[in-house]
């Protein structure tokens, strides 16, 4: 990769991280430079983490989020997708119910919004 598209990459990515650590100092995040076109950012949350104010931000900068809850897994997953811009994932835990196998969650358009 040249070095002008390597920077413009990491600028992007780095956007991104500030957004996060202005809602989210302490919370664990992961970049994967491989994967997809431009990346993924995961943002995992603790159990009872709140995702709301940073999804919101996200939202008004142009990201379309998806929701699907598997509680079987243990997790709450939202993903954002924006034209040229790695995607977000953000995992909430939830409580994990391993003894009731329920249909399998589907992805639903989000709107934090909405709320």
């Amino acid at each position: 990769m040249k070095p002008r598209n390597l920077r413009h990459r990491l600028e992007k990515s780095a956007k991104l991280l500030v957004v996060v650590q202005k809602h989210l100092p302490e919370v664990q995040c992961q970049f994967a430079d491989d994967k997809g076109e431009n990346g993924h950012l995961m943002v995992r949350l603790p159990l009872g983490g709140d995702p709301e104010k940073l999804g919101a931000e996200l939202e008004s900068r142009g990201f379309r989020f998806t929701r699907a809850r598997s509680p079987w897994l243990g997790a709450e997953i939202f993903r954002g997708t924006r034209e040229d811009q790695p995607k977000v994932i953000i995992e909430v835990e939830i409580p994990a119910n391993r003894l009731s196998r329920g249909p399998e969650v589907t992805e639903q358009a989000y709107s934090f919004k909405s709320k």
